[in-house]
């Protein structure tokens, strides 16, 4: 048997867009790369792989639409494609884990392009575009020109702004993404972890979006505490998955001692003129329309409150700062406090039946999905610090091939359905579908019969499902 002498885990090759109607000429081929990371590869290389991808999805283009191509797997990487827009396309190469082993005295090298999970990857790829789209708008917005038509001298201007744009987002996107061997079904989902709160509580925090009735000019109101969205207002589910993943981004331990009473929070690229700084512009998805808004952060302790203002309109003057501070910093602050000991009240009896619980591989696992809300509830963890709450690999990707895409209109999706699996290892999963819902439970047991699995399953859907706000939309 050979011996494993070093696990390499899955790595970015690299990641690169490209828009084929920006080059047609000879010798202009390089203006079809709009961003190429790492930068320090050479001209030639950028082509050559732009190249590459041009010939791979005009040829699957043949047999099939052109936006299904998808992934190409070789021996060492595995490609990736998405157009989220027409004739722009993202491409990022994965290199496949490998094990080094040493077979009669020789070190050789196995590749395990099987566990590269092309749905989790993909998904992290369309994230890559959304947090771009996010915080500077569509790509057709950027340059005149047609997908199809030549590129004029103010065209040319438009587009080397567009890649310099591209190359400031993304490799500061890059390289404070998270690790790519940490990617799981949370990453392929998009979900996001709420806040459950008691009934007073939550309809205290919940009465903070009747701002947008008393402040006509903030069109959306999101509240979060710390990692956890506790109200998610009516955002577009791609968008409350890039708010939250700017807020989580942004630090607030630097002044730490002004949110104790609420301030709002500045953009740090306008620290020079605090005074005259227009708030951060970001751009949501609204009735299938891509509109520019202004981003107010509010933070008070622990609690953050975001705001959206119609970017159409003149920016916020500060008086309105200073009034929406004196109407809500006082409640917000102790709407935090309140929350905060009902949190750790929590987290204290929760630890409590942790430890009294025995936390072993065997110990059943869930996983509950609100494809509506984003909202998720689960005890695994795939990089747990215990690593007794992590799942193994293949039952993770298993759990990929089985999960509905939020992302999907659903249009083909089996509205109602339940399905076991067992694995070769010994493990069950267990899931089942309905009203836009997608349960989850692994079980490790070897000896289980389909009635034992059964039983065992819905013993958990009981026990568990015990959170309200799960099943409201």
């Amino acid at each position: 048997m050979a011996k494993v002498l070093q696990r390499v885990e899955i790595t970015l090759r690299s990641f690169y867009i490209f828009n084929s109607s920006f080059g047609q000429k000879e010798g202009e081929e390089h203006k079809k790369v709009l961003f190429y990371h790492p930068q320090d590869i050479e001209l030639n290389t950028k082509i050559k792989d732009v190249g590459l991808s041009e010939a791979i999805i005009t040829f699957t283009g043949t047999f099939t639409n052109e936006d299904d191509c998808k992934a190409l797997h070789t021996q060492k990487t595995t490609q990736l494609f998405y157009q989220p827009e027409p004739g722009y396309w993202l491409v990022m190469v994965l290199n496949v884990p490998k094990e080094l082993k040493l077979k009669d005295g020789i070190e050789v090298a196995d590749y395990r392009g099987g566990e590269v999970s092309d749905r989790i990857y993909h998904a992290v790829l369309r994230q890559c575009y959304h947090m771009y789209r996010f915080h500077h708008g569509p790509l057709h917005d950027k340059v005149s020109a047609g997908v199809t038509g030549a590129v004029s001298a103010a065209g040319e201007d438009q587009r080397q702004q567009l890649a310099s744009e591209l190359q400031q987002f993304y490799e500061h996107y890059l390289v404070n993404c998270k690790e790519l061997q940490h990617c799981d079904i949370m990453d392929m989902l998009h979900s996001i972890q709420y806040l459950a709160l008691d009934k007073s509580l939550f309809l205290r925090a919940h009465n903070f979006s009747m701002l947008c009735n008393t402040f006509p000019a903030i069109k959306e109101c999101i509240m979060l505490y710390n990692e956890q969205v506790v109200c998610g207002g009516k955002l577009n589910a791609s968008d409350l998955y890039s708010l939250h993943a700017h807020i989580l981004a942004a630090s607030f331990t630097d002044h730490a001692d002004k949110y104790r009473v609420g301030a709002f929070v500045k953009d740090e690229s306008a620290e020079e003129s605090e005074t005259e700084a227009l708030p951060m512009k970001v751009y949501l998805d609204v009735e299938q329309k891509i509109q520019p808004h202004y981003l107010l952060v509010y933070r008070a302790l622990n609690l953050t409150l975001c705001l959206f203002l119609d970017a159409k309109e003149a920016p916020p003057k500060p008086e309105f700062y200073e009034e929406l501070h004196a109407y809500m910093g006082p409640q917000l602050t102790s709407l935090a406090r309140d929350i905060a000991a009902e949190v750790s009240k929590l987290s204290a009896m929760g630890a409590a039946h942790e430890s009294s619980s025995s936390l072993s591989d065997s110990s059943p696992k869930y996983l509950f999905i609100n494809e509506q809300s984003l909202k998720h509830h689960t005890n695994m963890y795939r990089n747990a610090k215990i690593p007794q709450k992590s799942i193994p690999r293949n039952v993770m990707s298993i759990i990929a091939d089985l999960a509905n895409p939020i992302d999907d209109e659903g249009n083909n999706a089996t509205a109602t359905e339940e399905l076991q699996v067992k694995t070769t290892n010994d493990f069950w999963v267990v899931k089942r579908r309905c009203n836009w819902r997608q349960y989850y439970v692994i079980l490790c047991k070897s000896k289980a019969t389909l009635l034992d699995v059964t039983q065992e399953a819905k013993r958990i859907f009981e026990q568990e499902l015990t959170d309200d706000v799960f099943f409201d939309k």
